[in-house]
């Protein structure tokens, strides 16, 4: 069964809701890329690369690194994070432009398909983890009763309230 919240956030929200997660669990933040086939690990959410913001990361705990599981692309040249069946926490960055904020999204799985066919449930312990950092997020942001938005930060709402507009993953302007 998959768990997800969407969600607004501006880079000082990013930032409080790292320093919030960090105070309650140990968490490893995974880019979704690596060159090799160990997961490559990041130092924060608001990670750039090459002078860009990277938007698709993974948390993680330090003790299920061993369990994360690794594609190769050899198209491409890399190794792809596989959230099934890793015990990983899919964290969607949160895309500001100066005119439009778009959404981010936090989910994760409890079970996935293995290779019988048959759904395998993910350990007591990551599933235990997975629902805390899941509920750190939420209570730190404030819920929206909206079609679009689960919850939004504090500055992102503050952001809006000044004129700026929010937008759907796929651009579609966002309307309370």
């Amino acid at each position: 069964m998959g768990h997800q919240s969407t969600f607004y956030i501006t880079p000082k929200d990013e930032a409080d809701l790292e320093q919030r997660l960090r105070e309650r669990t140990d968490l490893v933040i995974l880019h979704s890329r690596s060159p090799t086939a160990s997961p490559r690990m990041v130092d924060t959410l608001s990670f750039f690369e090459n002078g860009k913001p990277w938007y698709f990361l993974y948390l993680a705990r330090p003790e299920d690194l061993n369990a994360v599981v690794m594609r190769h692309v050899p198209e491409q040249g890399y190794w792809r994070l596989q959230d099934s069946p890793s015990p990983v926490v899919e964290l969607l960055r949160c895309r500001l432009d100066g005119k439009t904020l778009s959404e981010g999204r936090v989910y994760y799985v409890d079970k996935f398909l293995g290779p019988d066919k048959d759904w395998v449930e993910k350990s007591e312990a990551f599933r235990k983890w997975a629902r805390m950092v899941h509920t750190t997020i939420k209570k730190s942001l404030k819920r929206r009763d909206s079609k679009y938005v689960d919850y939004i930060g504090e500055d992102a709402q503050a952001w809006v309230d000044a004129g700026g507009q929010l937008v759907t993953g796929d651009g579609r302007p966002v309307t309370w």
